[in-house]
């Protein structure tokens, strides 16, 4: 089959196989949400929505333990509705006492 080519054509084979091969590579590198670069960033943002999930589930718990001691612990829910709310007991008194300036 290389009988048919010239001389000059058998010398631009290569240049052309080259050629097609650094097609290929651009293809697979930058072909728009299926290329490596494309798994890259996926593989970031995976890691990325990881990290946030492990950040939300230790805030649930944090809650979920908050929600426990307001539901079994008086004195833990008196506390809150004192610093949170301004609540106070029966028959008590707050007063609030202005800084003076100097």
């Amino acid at each position: 089959m290389l009988n048919k080519f010239s001389k000059r054509e058998k010398k631009q084979l290569p240049y052309i196989g080259i050629f097609f091969v650094i097609l290929l590579l651009l293809w697979i590198f930058f072909t728009p949400n299926r290329g490596i670069l494309a798994l890259f960033r996926s593989q970031k943002e995976i890691e990325k929505l990881q990290t946030e999930n492990k950040r939300l589930e230790q805030e649930k718990m944090a809650l979920q333990e908050e929600i426990n001691r307001m539901q079994n612990d008086p004195a833990f829910l008196e506390e809150k509705a004192r610093k949170e709310y301004g609540m106070l007991k029966e028959n008590e008194v707050l007063y609030i006492f202005k800084k003076k300036e100097k």
